[in-house]
């Protein structure tokens, strides 16, 4: 009865390994994988309100996740969450300090080379929250897009450091503003970012 026991066990345990042992070892960027990332975005920016410039110094976080439709290109969804401060020479204001905090929901496609070299774009709309000392607290809506490129430094199958170059344009629309109102914002930024595949 003893040895019939083992030969059950034996048959089992090998029922359930060799689905596992004739898998192919697991690729990062194949279809049907997924993608989680959280980035740190540095920004060095130019605001033009019509013909005033301000220049300020903007960092985010990017968590998103994606799914890789086809071998190496994931789309997905990224919440960015921005904060900067800034001085401003305004013409009829004169000097005054900017804080403005802002979220965007963004839809992205990612498309990776065989050498891990990678092309991003984004597309999103969000809101955002100026304060501005001598005005008080102002809202907009905002819609913008974003490209980039980058690399993976993958330090094993699922986890990859990706440093990125990016291009950012920005068009912000403050709540109660005239129909000439244009504000804009353009910038290239660097970005960082921890990323697991499964």
């Amino acid at each position: 009865m003893k040895t019939l026991k083992q030969k059950v066990l034996i048959v089992f345990a090998f029922a359930i390994t060799l689905p596992i042992l004739a898998q192919d070892a697991f690729s990062a960027k194949t279809q049907g994988s997924y993608f989680a990332s959280g980035s740190i975005y540095l920004d060095s920016r130019t605001d033009k309100i019509n013909d005033n410039k301000t220049t300020s110094f903007t960092t985010a976080v990017g968590p998103k996740v994606g799914y890789f439709v086809m071998d190496n290109l994931v789309v997905g969804l990224e919440l960015n969450i921005q904060t900067s401060k800034s001085k401003s020479e305004d013409d009829f204001f004169g000097e005054s300090e900017l804080t403005s905090n802002a979220v965007a929901a963004i839809a992205f496609g990612r498309y990776y080379l065989d050498n891990n070299l990678f092309g991003e774009a984004a597309v999103g709309f969000g809101s955002q929250k100026t304060e501005v000392d001598i005005l008080g607290e102002q809202k907009s809506s905002t819609f913008g897009f974003r490209i980039g490129a980058g690399y993976a430094f993958f330090l094993g199958d699922h986890v990859a450091i990706e440093p990125t170059l990016n291009y950012r344009w920005e068009d912000i629309n403050p709540d109660g503003a005239s129909s000439d109102y244009k504000e804009t914002i353009s910038s290239i930024f660097l970005g960082i970012g921890i990323s697991a595949y499964f």
